[in-house]
């Protein structure tokens, strides 16, 4: 039975439902159902695919966060995924919070394969960053890749002046309706995180926004 509470979090006192507990299910493996397209991955066919999954390559429905300190090669090897899954008609998008039109022209003239890729520069939209993030994540994408969860983050704080926690729980719930097909065409998104690190390999963020993914990597230049 719901029951009201009041909450206060050093804020203003509002009175807020309380959770319903006769909401809660349980579930068993064998009761649950999903479309077989959830368990055929996007191959890259290199040899990247045997790293990505057991399976051999980038499965559907899944969120990876790749970290790694600056210039170790986070952003060139996600392009180089998206860009291998552009010519097989995969729907995917990359998402930049670090460079504009002009840096990242120059980035696909040193290596013109990721020319083809679908991007959003977040830059243009720092003062809507929470709603064209939204807006965008609604267009049904296979693969979304965002570079990086750092700068859009600290867009969406900046915006909306919520926490640092408030942030990573409205990316976190986001990633997972989409994950879980909710969106228009009802696709299982993949998402592919980019973060940080410092130079003493520190984690640039909360360890629940690590721990929520379903596979974390570092990529270090040896």
């Amino acid at each position: 039975m719901s029951q009201l509470k009041t909450e206060t979090r050093g804020r203003k006192p509002k009175v807020v439902a309380a959770f319903d507990f006769s909401k809660i299910k349980t579930f068993k493996a064998r009761d649950l159902k999903f479309d077989e397209s959830l368990f055929k991955p996007f191959k890259t066919n290199r040899e990247l695919d045997v790293i990505l999954s057991t399976e051999g390559g980038l499965m559907p429905g899944t969120n990876l966060m790749i970290a790694g300190g600056p210039g170790s090669g986070k952003t060139t090897v996600c392009l180089d995924i998206l860009s291998c899954f552009t010519p097989q008609k995969i729907k995917g998008i990359f998402i930049s919070g670090e460079m504009d039109e002009i840096g990242y022209y120059k980035y696909c003239k040193r290596i013109p394969k990721f020319d083809c890729i679908e991007t959003l520069f977040l830059k243009n939209y720092a003062d809507n960053a929470k709603e064209a993030i939204e807006y965008i994540f609604e267009k049904s994408w296979e693969v979304v890749v965002i570079d990086s969860v750092a700068e859009l983050l600290d867009m969406v704080k900046y915006q909306t002046k919520m926490t640092q926690g408030e942030c990573e729980r409205w990316l976190i719930e986001l990633q997972d309706k989409h994950k879980k097909g909710g969106n228009p065409e009802n696709i299982n998104t993949t998402f592919i995180n980019i973060q940080q690190v410092t130079k003493g390999n520190d984690f640039v963020g909360s360890n629940r926004l690590k721990h929520m993914m379903d596979a974390f990597a570092i990529i270090k230049v040896s």
